[in-house]
Order: structure tokens, then sequence, then C-alpha cells
């Protein structure tokens, strides 16, 4: 099966986004199709609902404008997004272009000109002000995203409704670097931001929020998809603080990655349990294993040099287990193929299986309760005829009392 990898990519006055094909069996990476962007690109997040509530292949792209534009995918040599969630209102513009041009079919355009003129478009109602630093996609509730700007502000789009915007949090008191949704909770959100705050939020209430002080200011935020109670932040000094978001005041473990700085981004393998990776601008990524004894940092169990410059990103693909990739300011995507590398494969190998036992036992737990169920609404011959049988017998009495009613009125006459 092919990977599709999108990448944002940035030259001295152009953005592009470029959708990468990666064919797993013979190794094989190119470029299948770009999107030209109007801005330069902060932050991407990918979902599977349009502003229609259709189903397809979606990437949410925030940029240093305030709006966020949704691309479709699918669609090759694309003019225009999808939908974009606040941003630039240019009803006015378009109402008065409009106009213009009845005038001028009209023959009065010199006259209407004198009279109207284009007023500075303002901002869609609920929009942010400033650059859209961070996105996450709603993987419960895929209709929803989450968004972090340098306006300070936390905001919910509901994408399939015209007023998008369904709420704005202001817990922040900095940019808002990092948004990441809870991986089994819907309604759970984890933020981070330049005020070395990370906090808590339900996004059904403005009241409902959490924080915690950090050393340092943030570069990224992760649930752990194994654990989801356990959260993990990288920030600029080179430190990793993971907290158990139940005692959300002191961190489970916290230790230093890297001496002199730089952790940029990290990502939790969501199909090996226990395997966190880490990039940095040292141009390499760490692999570690979390899966110590309680409040123990995890352990390096190895590193690779990707060869792309700094590193700036990272996430594992969702639909094989051995492969991660990268970017980096040779503005050039790496990916690694863990499947041949011996030492990886002993130490996370058997924790595929387990886990892909402990799945299947799941699934055939649920089988069987469902088949119980079934069982329970679904009556037996025996039951069958047991209740055959009892209905003759009610028939039967109510025919003896109908008789003796009958011959009583007669004795009466």
């Amino acid at each position: 099966d092919d990977a599709i990898v999108v990448v944002a990519k940035t030259e001295d006055d152009f953005a592009v986004l470029e959708v990468h094909v990666y064919e797993e069996k013979s190794g094989n990476l190119f470029v299948h199709h770009d999107i030209p962007l109007p801005s330069f690109p902060l932050c991407l997040a990918h979902g599977d609902i349009n502003h229609m509530g259709g189903a397809g292949n979606y990437i949410a792209v925030g940029t240093f404008s305030p709006g966020i534009e949704v691309w479709n995918l699918d669609v090759l040599n694309a003019l225009e997004p999808s939908c974009i969630l606040g941003g630039d209102d240019t009803t006015a513009a378009d109402e008065l272009m409009k106009m213009n041009m009845m005038m001028h079919s009209a023959g009065s355009q010199k006259k209407q000109q004198q009279q109207q003129q284009p007023s500075t478009a303002g901002l869609k109602e609920g929009s942010h002000t400033d650059a859209v630093m961070s996105l996450c996609w709603n993987k419960i509730h895929r209709q929803v995203i989450a968004s972090g700007s340098a306006d300070q502000t936390v905001k919910i789009w509901d994408i399939t409704k015209e007023n998008a915007n369904a709420a704005t949090f202001t817990h922040h008191k900095n940019k808002v670097q990092a948004v990441v949704w809870h991986p089994t909770e819907g309604t759970l959100l984890a933020t981070a931001a330049y005020d070395r705050t990370v906090a808590l939020l339900d996004a059904r209430s403005n009241e409902d929020c959490k924080k915690v002080k950090i050393t340092a200011d943030v570069e990224s935020i992760a649930w752990d998809p194994h654990n989801t109670h356990y959260l993990t932040a990288a920030t600029e000094d080179g430190s990793l603080t993971c907290w158990d978001v139940r005692q959300f005041e002191k961190p489970v473990w916290s230790m230093v990655v890297e001496e002199y700085g730089g952790v940029t981004d990290l990502a939790y393998n969501p199909n090996v349990p226990g395997m966190l990776a880490t990039c940095s601008l040292n141009k390499t990524v760490t692999l570690w294993d979390t899966t110590q004894k309680e409040k123990v940092p995890p352990v390096a169990c190895g590193n690779k040099a990707m060869e792309v410059g700094k590193l700036y990103t990272l996430s594992f693909y969702t639909s094989s287990s051995w492969l991660l990739g990268c970017g980096g300011s040779a503005k050039k995507l790496a990916l690694w193929d863990m499947t041949r590398d011996d030492a990886i494969q002993k130490r996370f190998g058997e924790r595929i299986q387990q886990q892909q036992e402990q799945t299947n036992n799941a699934v055939e737990e649920e089988q069987k309760k469902e088949v119980d169920f079934e069982a329970m609404m679904t009556p037996t011959a025996k039951d069958d005829t047991a209740a055959l049988d009892k209905a003759r017998e009610k028939s039967n009495n109510n025919n003896k009392k109908g008789k003796k009613k009958k011959g009583a009125h007669k004795r009466r006459k």
C-alpha cells in the first residue's frame, strides 16, 4: 500500500503544499501534486470531513494570515480551498463588485464610482486576528477543529456550520504554540503557549481549565495513545516533561534530552506501545522507550541522522507501525523505515504482537456479548412450545368462562 505525506514548503517568496506518495514495497518517494498557498504556512492538520459534511481527504492550513484554509487533497490543480475558517470578510467587496458590474451593463458605472468607493475589508465574525500557529483536527467529533494563534486565543471550529466559530478561549497570556485533542475523550483539549504554561480544558465550558507552569517556551505537546492519561511536552531548553492529567499539579517525570537545547517536536507511535520519538536542531531523530517503572524517565534506544538539515517536525504514519517522517531546514522530506533495524525490532517487535492479541481478544469478547444478547432476545424452540401451550391454556379458560356466563343468562330468562 502507498502512503501519502503532505509537506508545507516555503521558498523566498513562494509557499506550497506538496503531496508526496511513498511506495512502501519499493521505497520510492515522489511528489504527486502540489497546491500553491497565498501565505507562508505554519501548521497543518489532516481530517476527513468537509464543510458540506461529506467524507474525503482534507488538510487544514494555518498561516501568517488569520484565516484557516481547508484544502481538498483529492483534487488536482485546485484553484481555491474548499472553505476558509475566519480570515478576511470579503462580503462587502463582493457585493460592490456585483453592483459595479450591473451599473457597467446599464452604462452608469462612472457615476456609481464617484458615489461609492470600496472600503477596507474587515475580518469575519469569530476570526483570529493574528497568525494561526497550531491546529488539531478532532478524531472523535470529526467536523471539529481546534486552533491556537499569535493573538493569544484558542478557538474551536465546527467546519459544517455557516458561523463556524463555536467557542473562543482566552486562558493564555501569550502566543499559543500547540493544541492537541485527547485521543479518546472528544471534548478534552490540551494547549500550550509562550506564557510558559500547559493547560487542560473542557471544550464545552469556558470555566473548567487547569494550568501548570513549565521552565521554558513550549515547542510541542502530545498525548500517549496507549496510556491516555499521560501528556508530554517538549520545550526549547531541551527538556521533556510528562504529566498524569488525573494529578496534573506535579509531573510524573522530567528530563533533559538535549543538553544544548533545541528539541523541536515529539510524537508517540500510535501502533507501538512505549515508542516515543523526538527531533531537534542537531539534525537527528531519537527514539525513547517509555515503558519503564512508574516515575522513571524514558530510556534512549536509538537515533538516526536524517540528513535534511535542522529538524523542525516529525510524525509517525498511522497505517504503518515502523514508518516515521520528518522535515528540516534543507527543504526536504526524510523518511525512516524501521522494519530492517534489528535493534528496534528486537526491543519493540513483540509489543506489536501483544497489542494485536489484546485487540483480537477484545473483539472476541465484544462478539460473544453480541451473540449472548441475540440469544437472549431470540426465543428457542422449547420457549416457543411453552409459550404456545400457555396461550392455548389461556384461550380454553376464556372459552369456559364465556359458556358459564351464557348459561347463567339463560336461567335468568
